[in-house]
Formats: C-alpha cells, sequence, structure tokens
C-alpha cells in the first residue's frame, strides 16, 4: 500500500516493493509507433527479455518501470504471456543480452538505449550513465561515437541528434517531453456542492470521460488530473496500483484496494486548439454528500492546504442560492484568498422566460454580500461541451446522447444561450471553424473558460 502520497512531483512508496515520482506521469508514450513493430514475434521477444533483463537489475523496486515493461509487452506482443518472466531465468536472459549482435540486434541499438533509459531512469542521470556504459559493451568500439551522441541526448545536454531515420519519431517524442516538463505547470482546485456538474465540467475541459458523473456512484476521493506532453492514445490512473494503458471500465471504478484519498489521472487534454502546457485539476468530492460525511472534511482539507494558482467554484445554475452553497462559499471565502473563478452551470436549461444576466447578476450579489469584492462569475453548459467535445474527437455516442447533442445544436444558436457573449471581450469572440462541434463548444462558453483558466501560463 502507498504509505504516504506524493502531491504534484513527490515521492510515493509502496511498502517492501516499489517506489515512485509521481512527476513522471506527465510523461507521454511512444511505444504505439515503436520501429520494432514491424518485426517478427520472436525477434520481439528477443528485445523484451533485454528490456527485462536491465529492468531487473536496476529497476526492479520502482513501480513506473515495472508498469513500463508490461506496456511495452501488451503493445509491441500480440502473446504478451509468451513473455512471461520468472527469477531463475535472469541468467538466461543475461545470455541474450550479450548475444544480441550475433540475432542482428544491432540494428535496433539506437531503440534500445532510449528504450532502456526511458523506462529505468528518466528522470536519474548516475543510472542513466550506468546504463550506457553497460549497453556499450554489447556493441562494437566503431558504433560508440553515435551512441555517445545519442546518449548526451536523450539526458538533455544536447539539443539535437539525427544519427538515424529509424529513431526520428521517438527523439521527437523525447524532445516534446523534455519541453513540456521543463514548463511551469499550472494547479487549478475545483469545488462545488453535489450535484453541480463539476465532473462533466473536467470531463468537458479535459475532452474525455476520465471523472464519475453525478450519475455514477461518487467516492470521497481527490482526483489529480494531469495534462500529458502529446497524445498517445493512453490514459494513466495511479491509486493502489499504476495503470498505464487504463481502460474506460478502470477509470471509472474506485477499486476498494485503495484507502488513500487521491488518486492520479493523466492523460492528454483535448479542445479546439492543442493544450501544450502542463496543467493540474485538482478535482475535490462534493462537499453536501448525503453518502459520505467525510468529502466534506477532505474538500476542505485540499482548500485550506494544498497549493495551486487558482479555485474554480462550481454552481448549479438551476439551484442558485441554497444553504449548502452559502455554507461553502463561506468556507472558501475565510480560507481561500487567491484567485477564483465561479462558475454557473446548467443554464442551458433555462426556458424563454428565464434570464441568464438576471441568473449570473443575482450570483454576483449573493458572493458580494459574503464578501468577495467583484467576483468573476461565467456561465457554462458542461453538459454540451463535453458531448461536443466527444463528437469532435470521434468517441461514439450512445443513441441519447446523439439527440441531445442535435438539442445542443439548435439551441446553442440562440443569441440568448451563447455564453461566451457573458465573458470578456478577449475572450467572448474567440476564432473557431464553421464546424457545428467548434461552433458548440464556443456557445457553451467552455472555450472562453479554457482561455481564461490558462491564460497566465
Amino acid at each position: 500500500m502507498v504509505a504516504e502520497p506524493g502531491r504534484y512531483g513527490g515521492s510515493d512508496r509502496i511498502e517492501g516493493e516499489t517506489e515512485m515520482q509521481t512527476e513522471i506521469l506527465k510523461v507521454a508514450q511512444y511505444v504505439c509507433k515503436h520501429p520494432i513493430l514491424t518485426e517478427k514475434e520472436k525477434f520481439k521477444r528477443k528485445y523484451i527479455h533485454i528490456l527485462e533483463y536491465f529492468v531487473k537489475k536496476y529497476s526492479a523496486n520502482d513501480l513506473y518501470s515495472v508498469s513500463m515493461l508490461d506496456l511495452y509487452k501488451h503493445k509491441l506482443l500480440s502473446n504478451p504471456r509468451s513473455c512471461a518472466y520468472k527469477k531463475e531465468e535472469l541468467k538466461r536472459i543475461a545470455n541474450d543480452v550479450m548475444k544480441a549482435k550475433k540475432i542482428k540486434f544491432f540494428s535496433y541499438r539506437y531503440c534500445l538505449l532510449i528504450d532502456v533509459i526511458f523506462i529505468c531512469s528518466y528522470f536519474d542521470i548516475e543510472k542513466s550513465k550506468k546504463i550506457y556504459k553497460e549497453i556499450l559493451k554489447i556493441y562494437d568500439k566503431r558504433y560508440w561515437k553515435n551512441l555517445e551522441k545519442l546518449f548526451e541526448f536523450i539526458v538533455g545536454e544536447s539539443a539535437e541528434c539525427k544519427i538515424s531515420d529509424q529513431i526520428e519519431y521517438i527523439c521527437e517524442c523525447l524532445k516534446t517531453n523534455r519541453r513540456f516538463i521543463g514548463q511551469k505547470e499550472k494547479r487549478i482546485l475545483v469545488t462545488a456542492n453535489m450535484s453541480a456538474g463539476k465532473s462533466t465540467l473536467l470531463n468537458a475541459i479535459i475532452g474525455k470521460k476520465v471523472n464519475k458523473t453525478q450519475n455514477d456512484s461518487c467516492t470521497a476521493k481527490t482526483h489529480i488530473l494531469f495534462n500529458k506532453a502529446f497524445e498517445d492514445k493512453l490514459s494513466y490512473e495511479y491509486d493502489y496500483k499504476l495503470e498505464l494503458n487504463a481502460s474506460y471500465k478502470v477509470l471509472m471504478e474506485d477499486n476498494e484496494n485503495n484507502d488513500q484519498n487521491e488518486i492520479y489521472v493523466d492523460t492528454r487534454f483535448r479542445s479546439v486548439e492543442p493544450v501544450d502546457n502542463p496543467i493540474c485539476f485538482i478535482d475535490t468530492p462534493g462537499v453536501n454528500s448525503s453518502q459520505d460525511k467525510i468529502h466534506r472534511r477532505i474538500s476542505e482539507q485540499a482548500i485550506s492546504d494544498l497549493q495551486y494558482d487558482t479555485l474554480v467554484y462550481v454552481m448549479n445554475g438551476q439551484n442558485i442560492g441554497t444553504n449548502d452553497d452559502k455554507k461553502h462559499l463561506r468556507f472558501v471565502f475565510e480560507n481561500y484568498k487567491g484567485k477564483i473563478i465561479f462558475v454557473v452551470n446548467k443554464l442551458d436549461s433555462f426556458r424563454k422566460e428565464d434570464s441568464v444576466e438576471d441568473t449570473l447578476e443575482a450570483v454576483r450579489k449573493d458572493l458580494k454580500n459574503i464578501g468577495y469584492v467583484n467576483p468573476t462569475v461565467y456561465p457554462v453548459s458542461a453538459y454540451a461541451a463535453y458531448l461536443a467535445k466527444m463528437s469532435m474527437f470521434g468517441e461514439k455516442l450512445n443513441e441519447d446522447e446523439q439527440d441531445e447533442l442535435e438539442m445542443f445544436y439548435r439551441k446553442l444558436r440562440k443569441e440568448k444561450y451563447q455564453f461566451n457573449k457573458y465573458y470578456p471581450d478577449k475572450y467572448s469572440n474567440l476564432e473557431v471553424s464553421e464546424d457545428e462541434n467548434e461552433q458548440l463548444l464556443l456557445h457553451s462558453g467552455i472555450l472562453s473558460l479554457e482561455k481564461e483558466l490558462y491564460e497566465e501560463i
């Protein structure tokens, strides 16, 4: 079990087994486009054996490395079980390493160096140097010069490395990861009462369903949602164990084995424009949950104790001014003095006689009565935005979702429901194509909100 989860890059220790830095979860993968994918199964198994040798020798107690090796098996092999490993087989695997040249393995010498360091020692230069020296011993000295150039590129001592077309894509991925992780991360905490649509809002911003919505069973967990360096078609989840290829089922479940209050999810955020900066959303439990009184305690502790740049408070536009909201708003006011954005959701359900503008003004008045000065209040249709992004990125919608999407296309064309118009000028008239999904995203207010959230990066 995780004894003390590290927050936003701290060290996490699995007692007696593994350790991992959560910072590494921001790293995107290139394995789905690995050059060795075109090789025969027998050859790929030998390659995996060599990777296995280095993992067992250098990173046997590292959760990320062990999980990475498993990911490589499942992505490179048609039958991952054919490459099962037993402790007593280490000597045989070591022999495979030393016999690499005899199986014409030299053609993948550059891939090998990158893969082993990427899997075993991405943030550990000293360990990388040891691995590099051992890999040199596999090959004749005539290859050493280029291997040295590549090593300097991998560890960041050189900005470029153009020694082989085979690894061009991999090197671009390494550069993208390095540039991404080197940037300052923006941390945004999101809080709300139950049924405000907080999880739907986050799914809409991220562009994928990675969070449970109000229709699912909710749990007393804080979800830490990281943006990844580039799209690798993989989502990570780290709770009681690490899943580098987490399925929808895994993302929606809260495994009973996880007795910690934090779950880390890492995926590439999707929007009309690329999100090329490190973003971290801290999703706290709904504070008025009747299911579990611990929800409030966890959320309030996160608001008071964690480090973040912006707090987003989500309100249900259908139920403004509740006692639950007033209670939580007072707590936020008394315990957080940084930047706050108040998001009013579900205004898309308003009828003709309802006024969006009057509702936003009523929210501002309530906030001022609590003590907030010139509160920033924005409307959004989170569900419309979520459906639009799902459609835009080719995700399958069921029949009901498709019908709702068609309804939103029609409704949010009306000026009254073009929520972007309620944002400041610099956010209200963003340029998008005539594509109906992009138009819906604009009118939902989600693109304007994203600009506001990301502007200071």
